[in-house]
């Protein structure tokens, strides 16, 4: 494992008490794992409270994100380790962490009582989700992800990982490090790497035009799988993907079943008719044109399209080693020295894929207006993720935290927000980034949501991943997009001109909580998940606020 020098060190530190410092991380080793977080799964920051369940009784495991497919699903298991000077950076994930996971593990499949009756609540939470996907079921796969910024596992604890494995296929361990992290944050002062994919049989066919060249090849699956892969066969080298416009392990997960499926059945041969391949970018390439079965040797390149192919070939290795033995994968090649063709060709290979529309949107003319507009009231608005990083935080605006809160404020749609994020770049652009709203307007929504979010995060600082406490801020954790669809119930009640700002604005915040506490508070054998992705739960909010207020719907109609 390569260590991190000093100056890797003193980065990510810097990156961690700033992170503890947003969220109000108590431990330094939360902060780290919500930066490793939010580089595996971009876009999901307001989605920390749940997916963090570090705190007592925690079972070792510091965090659960789960990827929910049609008929598959896809869970992580975190466990952080952050180690607080770079002389200790020496140091391994040991034999008691691995065996916290591995037991959690076996109590996870064993569906155990104590489990069931734990005390942490976004454990519990998290628990009671993946058991109800397995009875409706789905087929589940498990990552367990140690991050450190220390050494990787010690050769015992391998051990203890590859006995896990062992006595369960659907589940897989992979060292998340320090180096990772800074390469993560870093991404334009990546190394360069070189590879090779074997070609089978004479299959090549090559053309050039002036500054670019193209090569459509079929290559070995394993031959690929080895490319993408560190030495242990199975960790993926993320920054071969930095130029993918779809985001690697995002939102809708790596694994697609169909593609294991076909790489795995007695049909694999028909893999190349059945699947579109992959897209490499490199600065050349090379082979031995008189040969059968050339070696395609290529220098600086990266992964543009196929990251899904790409993810479900590396669990089809893993899961059957000689699975992929008539498998022939489909690249395409593109060797050029200029940035704007393999950015053209990134955004062209990838532009029927759904999740990448915030990327394909980003330069649309109206976020660009929005952009000059919050910049004329000292606010930077971010048309693409984290592009104004050196901006302080609380004067900078994400495009896709913007578009959820109009969902869930102005359109009045809570549920969605968090479950249909991805329209808020595709079919739904123009409804949400319309011409409605004032650029005022739009800054004190912005600032109404900070609170929430400020009373999120404070709650959470105050009884980490205690049980439900009868506080009317626990339902801040799952249900923060209801507290702000309630804030909207209550301007339209109030019949004000304008939105609050300062204490007045804090007070709305308070009384949309109350109302969202008393709608909720009796639903106590739900979980707190299910309650808050059902419309239901609006409905109940919206006759706890519209009770007794014969005029209110006619109000709601015009707002």
């Amino acid at each position: 494992m390569k260590p991190i020098s000093k100056m890797d060190w003193d980065i990510i530190d810097a990156r961690v008490a700033k992170a503890c410092d947003r969220h109000q991380f108590q431990r330094k080793t939360v902060g780290f794992l919500a930066i490793v977080l939010d580089q595996i799964f971009p876009g999901h920051e307001d989605q920390l409270q749940e997916i963090i369940t570090d705190g007592p009784d925690d079972k070792g495991v510091d965090a659960i994100h789960i990827v929910e497919g049609e008929s598959s699903a896809e869970v992580f298991l975190f466990q952080s380790k952050y180690r607080e000077s770079q002389g200790t950076c020496h140091k391994t994930i040991n034999d008691a962490e691995v065996l916290k996971i591995s037991l959690f593990v076996n109590e996870l499949f064993d569906k155990s009582d104590s489990l069931a009756g734990n005390g942490n609540f976004q454990l519990q939470e998290a628990v009671r989700r993946i058991w109800e996907l397995h009875d409706k079921g789905k087929i589940c796969r498990y990552k367990v992800i140690f991050c450190s910024n220390g050494a990787g596992f010690s050769t015992s604890a391998q051990g203890i990982a590859d006995s896990v494995k062992a006595s369960h296929s659907s589940v897989s361990f992979e060292f998340y490090s320090g180096y990772d992290v800074v390469q993560a944050m870093a991404i334009e002062g990546r190394d360069a790497e070189d590879g090779q994919l074997q070609v089978i049989s004479r299959e090549i066919l090559e053309r050039s035009d002036g500054d670019v060249r193209g090569a459509i090849a079929s290559v070995d699956a394993q031959s690929f799988v080895d490319l993408i892969t560190a030495d242990d066969g199975e960790t993926i080298k993320r920054h071969l993907f930095d130029d993918n416009l779809r985001v690697f392990l995002g939102a809708k997960g790596g694994y697609n079943q169909d593609i294991i499926s076909t790489a795995t059945s007695g049909d694999s041969y028909l893999f190349w008719y059945l699947n579109n391949g992959v897209t490499i970018t490199c600065k050349s390439f090379s082979y031995n044109k008189g040969h059968t079965n050339p070696k395609l040797v290529f220098k600086d390149f990266q992964i543009v399209n196929g990251a899904q192919t790409s993810h479900s070939l590396v669990e089809a290795a893993r899961t059957n080693p000689a699975a992929l033995s008539d498998v022939v994968v489909m690249v395409r090649m593109y060797a050029t020295d200029r940035a704007d063709i393999a950015e053209r060709v990134a955004v062209a290979t990838n532009s029927q894929a759904r999740i990448q529309s915030r990327d394909l949107m980003s330069n649309h003319a109206t976020l660009k207006k929005l952009e000059l507009a919050f910049k004329e009231r000292g606010y930077f608005f971010e048309r693409k993720r984290n592009m104004h990083s050196d901006k302080p935080e609380e004067k900078r605006i994400d495009a896709l935290k913007l578009g959820q809160i109009i969902l869930s404020f102005e359109l009045r749609e809570p549920d969605k927000a968090k479950t249909e994020s991805d329209s808020i770049f595709d079919s739904r652009f123009h409804h949400i980034f319309g011409n409605r709203q004032s650029i005022d307007e739009l800054i004190r929504l912005y600032e109404i949501y900070e609170n929430i979010e400020e009373m999120r995060n404070n709650y959470q600082a105050e009884f980490a991943a205690s049980p439900e406490t009868g506080h009317e801020h626990q339902y801040l954790v799952y249900g923060h997009w209801y507290v702000l669809f309630a804030c909207k119930l209550l301007h339209v009640k109030s019949q004000q001109a304008q939105l609050p700002t300062g204490d007045e604005a804090r007070a709305l915040v308070e009384e949309a909580i109350r109302r969202v506490a008393a709608a909720c508070s009796q639903q106590k054998a739900v979980a707190h998940y299910q309650m808050f992705r059902s419309p239901r739960t609006k409905e109940r909010i919206l006759g706890e606020i519209s009770a007794k207020q014969s005029d209110f719907f006619d109000l709601l109609a015009v707002s």
